[in-house]
């Protein structure tokens, strides 16, 4: 029995040693070390950057091992977090993936940066290893190219830009040298070359610069823009240039006309309005125009005519001279050569006639002043031919431009018209509200006018900010079109400011007032003076008309009116009719509506409509006169006259020329252009002399 006892006693002695030595103990106390357990790495792939939307160049790798013995075959679990910022990065599309230990322990994942520059981390986790591998990444801003010098700028045509172009790469605010760049001309139209041809290359320095080579103009005048790029880099470097006709000497003139064509199975009525500059040796160099017939006979639109070449020869003793313009419209004088006689009055105005056979009509030729933009209220009126029943048709009001950055975006008109067009109402419209947007001027001062309703499209050439020329420019083919032309005049100061008009604005006054087409011929011209206070006007006139004969100095008394909320508007009402002229709108300049150069001699000038509806309708001015002697008309004189006649086929012919007067006694030479022979001989007349006596 106690051997028994001592066996189980030696047993539980055993077993007891077992599990001291089991949990690491010892019968003299000490232990030993557990066995290491599972952990994750990032050891790969950090830290890196790429660019926005590129892939990182290194794939992120996570080592999974145990006491340093890589383990295989375990999954690990790769996420992309989120900056504040929203930089992050995307697996194929997503922000996790999935990659498996190979036998080095080790798993990888590619990512690719999204959109959005900054930092933020991916981390790795695999089940059953402890810690997680976190990988530190950031997202660079894309590189960006940018015009850093050379624009905008300007030269004359044929010649070469001051400044050379430079583009600039920058990666956020880091230079990016070596990059090659890209520099690009437009194909055709206005542009230029570098050394002939149309692209050039350069490379980026260490300040980022890449500058091109020098760039010469072309000969067409015009802005346009050079681009600049480089491969792998965001956006365009846009450099702003334009051709131009103002560094050489050129000097531009405006020109407009209306009358009577023999081309296009005349006599119709056309209307002529462009723009041209001139070297110092009275070359054309280059041009713009609008020509419309209402008969299909238009300048394409939107570009009109483009004048390639020509001349101007002047007499300088008498301001005579004749004026050859070549456009690349074939259809327009002989073969696309159109021919004008010019008698200047000083150097900044002349009146015009064309004078090449195919078709005559009067005008004016005017200095261009293309610096100051339009701003503030102008009269205008225009006249020609409606759509369908050609028929004769005025308009005239005042309007409002407001044009803040008008040569970088042109502005806004608003203004008041009336209209007398008796091929589409037998009564007039008066007063009606128009508005409209006016386009930014190229570099002939032309430019566009939309959404007026009193044209489809209206074309303007910039006299300079006291004064426009407009043209209709509307064409539907197969059918009549209108056909209009007329000016509109500032009614600011010429330092700037709005004048505001009264009663009192239009005092002693002379006016002209004639038809436009040979629909309803009439003529008239006249004085009075004005009673402001009561609204009442008197005075003498000289009417000649068709239909009812002569009317000479016929005393002429009546009402007008100018409108205290619409600057500048107003009415004339005779209380008598001078022959059928009985209701005439009146809207108020401030710049001399014969010479609109002449800023310093136009208070009291206004345009004229005839408003009578179905009997006639015509357009005329007013200037402001003063009393004078006989002995103070004397010295040198220009003159221009238009005149038609039923009695002939067509019927104008236009006349103008120079003289001087003694005792009341006129003479000098002209040139009359008459293509359906009122006079005897040609089409076309010259040094043909005059003379009478007043």
């Amino acid at each position: 029995m106690k051997s028994l006892e001592r066996l189980s006693a030696a047993v539980m002695l055993f077993a007891m040693l077992a599990l001291l030595s089991a949990c690491g103990g010892s019968s003299s106390g000490g232990g030993t070390t557990p066995p290491p357990g599972e952990t994750i790495t990032a050891t790969g792939g950090t830290p890196q950057s790429a660019t926005v939307n590129a892939p990182f160049t290194s794939a992120l790798q996570a080592t999974v091992s145990t006491g340093g013995t890589p383990n295989s075959g375990v999954t690990v679990t790769f996420t992309a977090t989120t900056a504040t910022s929203g930089a992050t990065g995307t697996f194929g599309g997503t922000n996790t993936a999935t990659a498996t230990t190979d036998q080095n322990g080790n798993a990888m994942a590619a990512i690719t940066a999204n959109g959005t520059a900054g930092s933020y981390t991916v981390t790795a986790t695999a089940s059953g290893a402890s810690g997680t591998a976190t990988f530190s990444l950031t997202n660079n801003p894309q590189a960006a190219i940018t015009a850093t010098a050379g624009t905008p700028q300007s030269t004359a045509i044929n010649t070469a830009f001051g400044a050379k172009l430079q583009a600039t790469v920058l990666q956020g605010t880091t230079p990016q040298s070596g990059v090659t760049v890209t520099f690009t001309a437009p194909s055709s139209g206005a542009g230029g070359t570098f050394g002939g041809q149309a692209t050039a290359t350069a490379v980026t320095d260490g300040s980022g610069n890449a500058l091109s080579p020098a760039f010469t103009a072309n000969g067409t005048f015009g802005s346009y823009v050079v681009t600049a790029t480089a491969s792998g880099v965001s956006g365009t470097a846009d450099f702003t240039l334009s051709n131009t006709i103002s560094l050489t000497g050129d000097t531009l003139y405006s020109f407009y006309l209306s009358g009577s064509e023999a081309i296009n199975a005349g006599p119709n009525f056309y209307a002529l309005a462009g723009s041209i500059a001139l070297d110092s040796n009275g070359n054309v160099v280059a041009g713009e125009q609008d020509y419309n017939d209402g008969f299909g006979l238009t300048s394409p639109q939107p570009s009109g005519d483009a004048i390639t070449s020509g001349s101007l020869s002047v007499d300088p003793s008498t301001g005579l001279g004749t004026l050859t313009l070549v456009t690349d419209n074939a259809n327009l004088g002989a073969g696309g050569t159109e021919t004008f006689d010019v008698q200047f009055v000083n150097a900044k105005h002349a009146l015009i006639v064309q004078f090449d056979g195919t078709a005559t009509s009067s005008g004016s030729l005017d200095l261009q002043t293309l610096n100051v933009p339009l701003a503030g209220g102008y009269a205008f009126t225009l006249a020609g031919v409606d759509a369908g029943q050609y028929m004769s048709v005025v308009y005239g009001g005042v309007f409002t431009v407001s044009a803040a950055t008008f040569f970088q975006n042109g502005g806004t008109l608003q203004g008041t018209y009336d209209v007398d067009d008796f091929g589409a109402a037998s009564t007039p419209t008066l007063g009606a509200n128009f508005s409209g947007t006016i386009s930014a001027p190229d570099e002939f001062g032309r430019g566009t006018i939309l959404g007026t309703g009193i044209a489809g499209t209206l074309n303007y050439y910039m006299v300079g900010p006291e004064a426009l020329r407009v043209v209709d420019v509307d064409d539907v083919p197969g059918i009549i079109g209108d056909s209009m032309v007329g000016s509109a005049f500032g009614q600011g100061t010429p330092g700037g400011g709005q004048i505001t008009f009264t009663n009192s604005s239009l005092g002693t006054s002379i006016f002209q007032l004639q038809s436009t087409w040979q629909g309803n011929i009439f003529a008239a011209v006249g004085m009075f003076t004005t009673n402001p206070g009561a609204g009442t006007f008197s005075g003498f006139a000289d009417d000649n008309e068709v239909q009812n004969g002569v009317q000479a100095s016929t005393a002429i008394s009546g009402t007008y009116s100018l409108s205290n909320t619409i600057n500048g508007y107003g009415s004339l009402t005779f209380s008598s009719p001078l022959g059928d002229i009985r209701t005439l709108g009146i809207y108020m300049a401030a710049v001399s509506i014969s010479d609109p150069n002449n800023t310093t001699n136009g208070y009291g000038s206004a345009l004229l409509v005839d408003l009578d509806g179905a009997d006639l309708n015509g357009v005329g001015m007013v200037a402001a006169t003063e009393t004078i002697s006989n002995s103070q008309i004397t010295g040198g004189y220009v003159f221009g006259a238009q005149e038609f006649n039923l009695n002939i086929n067509g019927g104008e012919f236009d006349f103008a020329g120079a003289g001087s007067i003694t005792n009341l006694v006129f003479g000098g030479t002209g040139f009359v252009s008459d293509p359906w022979a009122f006079f005897k001989g040609g089409t076309t007349d010259s040094n043909v002399s005059f003379s009478g006596t007043a």
